[in-house]
């Protein structure tokens, strides 16, 4: 496991969540109900680095947890994500009423 000053490379991070992201669309394609993207906002904390040769970037930290047989020691930093999801939809894109709260549902 990475220490926690090595980090991902933002490039890395960004690539992570899109990577997940499509695979939450793929999972519900089939679903009766999609859930549209609207926007998204991506919080990280990076550390800007440069190594010995002049290379320069940022690094988000690696959330590390280690368990021993005595204790264990977690170390982690805050990542936030926001996402904004549009009306809900079909598997066509056409919109989907959705019950008010006073409304009752049958079942």
């Amino acid at each position: 496991m990475p220490k926690p000053s090595d980090g991902i490379g933002l490039t890395e991070a960004i690539a992570a969540l899109r990577d997940d992201l499509l695979r939450a669309r793929a999972e519900g394609a089939k679903s009766d109900i999609q859930l549209p993207v609207e926007s998204m906002t991506v919080e990280l904390t990076v550390t800007a680095t440069r190594s010995i040769d002049g290379k320069a970037g940022f690094k988000v930290p690696v959330v590390e947890v280690e368990l021993g047989g005595g204790g264990s020691r977690e170390r982690a930093n805050e990542q936030k994500v926001t996402v904004v999801f549009g009306g809900p939809v079909d598997r066509t894109g056409q919109p989907v009423k959705v019950a008010d709260a006073g409304d009752e549902l049958e079942g």
